[in-house]
């Protein structure tokens, strides 16, 4: 096939033979009849439905894909397996990522920055990041920590496999949380880790055997329904997530999206990623102001998380105090871009 991730959503489990079913069926069965096979032994071990996604989501990253049951499952099982030394993390990242790093019981010290990484030690990219959209240069820093036998982990929940490639890009490991936009429909909880290094992608699955942080089948099947639309709902989503950034800016102190020319980080965007992406965070001038117009938007929803068909909005210093005090993070959705920028305006006026 040609590589497009329009033909990999759809297709990237062709390989998988289970009937003749053109919508896959939904396994359930918690153990497997072994009179005439030994490929199947066990659900903690591995399903059909499973092996489904993963093959869909390696496709996409063009690595080996090993799926958990949500978001933090996939950090917490990629961290226990390369259990470094030390471990740095941007200024802006995932506040739950932070908390499970720097919580006491781990045995890793957080670094200051990326020169005081050793070999073994893991850099955690996020990019863009949560709340910021802050892009970083994947392929530059790779050339840097790789020869140096650092870790290079890309947090790309954000960019989906559709507008950014960390592992062409050099990275060793790319994490998803799949409740976002890979399942896109607010139904499913879940999470990937996708290694470039098959061997370490087995790894991680006799691990995930042991840890019992195998994902429950409907949370897969949903995901894996959720993902054939993929493409088409993140280019669209980002199309009008662009036109909310550029009729923003201008009318509110700040707006962080990677494909304004006023982001910090544009020039990198426009050459690590396809579209600037779904994500436009922007921030009013205090926390009473931005926590007051989140509760005037009627078609963007008031919630957390992010990614699926409908448009969200969070005032992000409400459940993250790290977040900047007057931030509002847009999750865009698929409604008519004129409907939800008249909604941010009534919102905001």
């Amino acid at each position: 096939m040609s590589g497009d991730p329009f033909t990999d959503a759809l297709h990237g489990d062709a390989g998988i033979l289970d009937g003749v079913d053109v919508a896959p069926p939904i396994h359930v069965s918690s153990t497997y009849d072994r009179a005439d096979q030994d490929d199947l032994v066990y659900r903690r071990n591995q399903h059909v439905t499973t092996q489904r996604l993963e093959a869909v989501l390696s496709a996409l990253e063009g690595g080996s894909a090993v799926v958990y049951p949500s978001g933090m499952a996939a950090v917490s099982s990629l961290m226990r397996y390369l259990r470094p030394a030390r471990v740095y993390l941007p200024a802006d990242v995932y506040h739950g990522t932070r908390a499970f790093v720097t919580d006491q019981h781990q045995p890793w010290e957080v670094a200051a920055s990326l020169d005081d990484l050793q070999a073994g030690d893991v850099a955690w990219l996020e990019t863009p990041s949560n709340p910021k959209c802050l892009v970083t240069d994947i392929a530059a820093a790779c050339a840097e920590l790789g020869p140096k036998g650092v870790r290079v982990v890309v947090d790309s929940t954000f960019a989906t496999p559709v507008l950014q490639q960390p592992l062409s890009l050099g990275a060793d490991y790319v994490m998803h949380s799949s409740t976002k936009y890979i399942g896109g429909h607010s139904d499913a909880m879940g999470g990937v880790i996708v290694a470039a290094d098959g061997n370490r992608a087995s790894e991680l699955e006799a691990a995930r055997v042991i840890d019992g942080t195998i994902p429950g089948s409907l949370d897969v099947w949903l995901t894996l329904r959720g993902v054939r639309t993929l493409p088409l709902r993140i280019l669209h989503q980002s199309e009008t997530a662009s036109a909310i950034a550029v009729h923003l800016e201008g009318k509110v102190p700040l707006v962080w999206y990677p494909g304004l020319a006023s982001h910090p980080d544009f020039e990198v965007a426009g050459r690590q990623m396809r579209t600037g992406g779904a994500i436009v965070s922007f921030e009013l001038d205090s926390h009473e102001a931005a926590a007051a117009a989140a509760t005037r938007f009627k078609v963007f929803r008031r919630a957390t998380s992010l990614g699926g068909v409908e448009s969200l909005v969070e005032h992000r210093a409400s459940v993250n105090p790290l977040a900047p005090p007057g931030l509002l993070r847009l999750s865009v959705g698929l409604e008519a871009v004129e409907d939800l920028i008249a909604d941010v305006d009534q919102a905001l006026a």
